[in-house]
C-alpha cells in the first residue's frame, strides 16, 4: 500500500553524507514522513575509496535509492544538495510520475526541492576544463579537499564548524568536471531554496539558475532563508518546514 505523504529523498552534496541530514529527517520523521539518504561514490576516504572517473555510478545509486522510495507506488519529493543537484537533475529523467503513470506504473516524484543546488542544463559543468578552482579547496590529482570551514558553516558557533567540518570527506575532481547529464527539472516541479549569505554558490548565481530554468519553461517555485550552506545545520527547523512545504503541506 502507497504511503499517505511523499516519501523524501535526500541527495547530498560534494565531501557530504547523509549525517548532516540526521536532524532534519528526525524532525521529518515526527510529521510521518518516512526519509531515504545513501552515501554517493563521488565522495569517500583513501584508501578504501578511490575516485570515480565520472558520476555514473552516483547516478546509479541516486536512482537506485529513488526506486526503493518508489517501492509498490510511492509519490516522492527528492531533495538535493549543492553538487547533488547535478545528480538529482540527471538520474530523475523519466521518474516524474507522469512519465511513470504513462507507462503504467505507479508512483514517482512529484517535487524537488533545490536546496542552494546545482540546478544546470544538459551538457554544462561546474567546473569546465581549465577553469580555476575556488580557493576554499584544495586539489591532489583526481581528489579534491575543502580548506576553510566557514564557507560551508557561517552561521554556526566555532567549535560547531569544528566538528562538521571535520566529518567532511574526499571528493572526486573527475564527478565535478563531468557535464551534467540529465535535466528533469524541465518535466518535474521544483522548489528552490536560495540561500542568501552562502560562501560556496553566491545567492545572485542561485537565483540565477533558479530563474534560467524557469525562463526555458520549467515549474519552479522560488523560497529563501537568510543563512549559509548549510540551512539544515543552521536553521534546521525553518529547512524542514521547506521541504513539508516541497512535499504539499500548506504552512
Amino acid at each position: 500500500m502507497a504511503s499517505p505523504k511523499p516519501q523524501i529523498v535526500f541527495i547530498h552534496g560534494a565531501w557530504h553524507s547523509p549525517i548532516y541530514f540526521i536532524k532534519i529527517s528526525s524532525m521529518l520523521q515526527d510529521h510521518l514522513y518516512v526519509v531515504h539518504a545513501r552515501q554517493l561514490p563521488a565522495v569517500g576516504v583513501p584508501p578504501s575509496w578511490t575516485p570515480p572517473e565520472d558520476t555514473t555510478q552516483d547516478i546509479a545509486a541516486a536512482r537506485s535509492l529513488v526506486d526503493t522510495a518508489i517501492g509498490d507506488g510511492n509519490d516522492v519529493v527528492v531533495i538535493c544538495h549543492s553538487w547533488g543537484g547535478t545528480i538529482a537533475s540527471a538520474a530523475l529523467e523519466g521518474y516524474s510520475k507522469s512519465e511513470r503513470e504513462q507507462k503504467g506504473l505507479k508512483g514517482g516524484v512529484v517535487k524537488v526541492g533545490y536546496m542552494c543546488a546545482f540546478m544546470l542544463d544538459e551538457g554544462t559543468s561546474m567546473t569546465p576544463e581549465g577553469g580555476k578552482y575556488p580557493p576554499w579547496y584544495d586539489h591532489d590529482g583526481p581528489v579534491l579537499t575543502p580548506n576553510d570551514p566557514n564557507v560551508f558553516y557561517n552561521g554556526l558557533s566555532e567549535p560547531e564548524q569544528a566538528y562538521w567540518f571535520s566529518q567532511l570527506q574526499k571528493h572526486s575532481l573527475p564527478c565535478l568536471r563531468t557535464p551534467v547529464k540529465g535535466a528533469s527539472w524541465k518535466t518535474i516541479p521544483s522548489s528552490y531554496l536560495v540561500c542568501e549569505q552562502d560562501l560556496a554558490i553566491p545567492a545572485a548565481f542561485q537565483e540565477k539558475m533558479a530563474n534560467d530554468a524557469k525562463e526555458k519553461g520549467a515549474d519552479v517555485q522560488i523560497e529563501r532563508l537568510d543563512c549559509g550552506h548549510s540551512p539544515f545545520l543552521v536553521m534546521p527547523g525553518e529547512t524542514a518546514e521547506w521541504i513539508r512545504r516541497v512535499a504539499g503541506e500548506t504552512l
